[in-house]
C-alpha cells in the first residue's frame, strides 16, 4: 500500500477481501500510519519510510497507489520499474495528460497491468441501468442528468465521466463547464483546487451528460437516465430505482407523444459503496477480465482538462480530441 489515508485504509479492506496479504505500507504522514496500525490491525514491521525501498524489499505481486494525485505518476512508474505485475491507482489518474501518457507507456513497456479505481462497471447502480437502457422497453440512452451536491469536479464528477463512457460505450467528444466563483474547499489541504458548478458533455453520436454540482447544494445524488421510450431515476445514496417506459404498442410513435400509457416499476438496489466494487475490480483484473485501465483513467482526466478550460473561458465548448494541453499540471487531489 502506497498511501494510507482514509481511502488507502479502505483499499486495505478491499485488498484483504480480494485475497491479498498486506506485505508493505508506506505513507509520508506519521498520523496516517498511526491510524492505520490501529484501525486496520497492521503490523508495524510492514511499515517503510520510503515507497521505493518498500518495493525493493517486498517485491509485491500487486500495489495500490492511494496517495493524492500529484504523486500518482511517480509511484505508479516506480512500481512498474520494480516489476510489480498489477497496479491499482486511485483517481484522478494524474494531474496532467502528459503524466497519464507516461504512466501508460511505462506500464505497457514493463508488461504491467494498470487499473484506475473508477469502479462503475462493478456497481449495480450502473450495471442495472446499462441493461435497462439497452432494452427494447427503454430504447437506448440519450441523456444522463446527474443532480448532485458540492462534491468537486475532480474529486467525484470524474467518476461520472467514466460511468457515462461505460454506459454509452463512447468517449466524450466535447465538454462545456460553468464554474461557481469560489473553489471547493478540499479536505486534503488548501494546496488542492477543485471546482463546483455545472458541466455538459456530448458524444460524437449526440448522447448528452449533464452534471449539476453547485457549491450551494449540500445533500444527495440523483441521476435521471432519459431514453427514447422512457426514463430511469436512481437515488444513488438511498439505493432506489424508479423506471417508467411506454407500453409496447406505443413505442414507434414520435417523441412528441410523450404522454402515452406507460408501465412503471420501483425497486431497491445496492447503495453506493467503495469497498465492494473495488474487490470486484481486483477479482476481474486478476482473472483477466474487464477493468478500468489506463485509457479509461486518461479519458476521465481529458474530460477534467476540457472542463477546466471551458470553465475558465465562460463555458466555451472544448473538444477532447483537438489540442488539449498535455503539459499543463492541475492542482487536483
Amino acid at each position: 500500500m502506497i498511501g494510507v489515508g482514509r481511502m488507502g485504509r479502505r483499499h486495505i479492506s478491499a485488498a484483504r477481501a480480494a485475497g491479498f496479504h498486506l506485505a508493505g505500507v508506506f505513507d509520508q504522514s506519521p498520523d496516517a500510519i498511526a491510524t492505520t496500525l490501529v484501525e486496520c490491525a497492521v503490523d508495524r514491521s510492514t511499515v517503510f519510510d520510503r515507497a521505493e525501498e518498500m518495493l525493493r524489499a517486498v517485491r509485491p505481486s500487486a500495489v495500490v497507489v492511494a496517495t493524492t494525485a500529484p504523486s500518482h505518476c511517480r509511484y505508479v512508474c516506480a512500481a512498474a520499474a520494480a516489476g510489480v505485475p498489477y497496479i491499482l491507482c486511485e483517481k484522478p489518474m494524474a494531474c496532467s495528460l502528459e503524466e497519464c501518457d507516461h504512466m501508460i507507456a511505462t506500464c505497457d513497456a514493463a508488461g504491467v497491468k494498470l487499473a484506475i479505481n473508477h469502479q462503475m462497471r462493478f456497481m449495480e447502480q450502473y450495471t442495472d441501468v446499462k441493461n435497462l437502457t439497452n432494452s427494447p422497453e427503454f430504447g437506448g440512452l440519450r441523456s444522463m442528468v446527474v443532480t448532485a451536491s458540492n462534491f468537486g469536479l475532480a474529486m467525484n464528477a470524474s467518476h461520472y465521466f467514466e460511468a457515462f463512457r461505460y454506459l454509452t460505450a463512447e468517449p466524450l467528444a466535447e465538454i462545456s463547464a460553468w464554474f461557481d466563483p469560489a473553489n471547493v474547499p478540499n479536505p486534503r489541504g488548501a494546496q488542492y483546487i477543485d471546482r463546483s458548478g455545472q458541466v455538459r458533455g456530448v458524444t460524437a453520436s449526440g448522447v448528452r451528460l449533464l452534471i449539476e454540482l453547485g457549491g450551494d447544494l449540500g445533500h444527495g445524488i440523483e441521476v435521471v437516465y432519459a431514453c427514447r421510450n422512457g426514463q430511469i431515476l436512481v437515488d444513488e445514496l438511498a439505493g432506489y430505482v424508479r423506471g417508467i417506459h411506454r407500453r409496447a404498442e406505443y413505442r414507434e410513435l414520435p417523441t412528441t407523444r410523450y404522454g402515452m400509457p406507460a408501465d412503471e416499476f420501483q425497486r431497491q438496489i445496492a447503495q453506493a459503496d467503495v469497498i465492494g466494487p473495488t474487490v470486484a475490480l481486483w477479482r476481474s483484473l486478476l482473472a483477466g477480465g474487464s477493468y478500468p485501465d489506463g485509457s479509461s483513467g486518461r479519458h476521465a482526466v481529458a474530460a477534467l482538462v476540457a472542463a477546466n478550460l471551458s470553465g475558465e473561458s465562460g463555458g466555451r465548448p472544448i473538444e477532447l480530441e483537438r489540442g488539449l494541453p498535455r503539459e499543463r499540471i492541475f492542482a487536483w487531489a
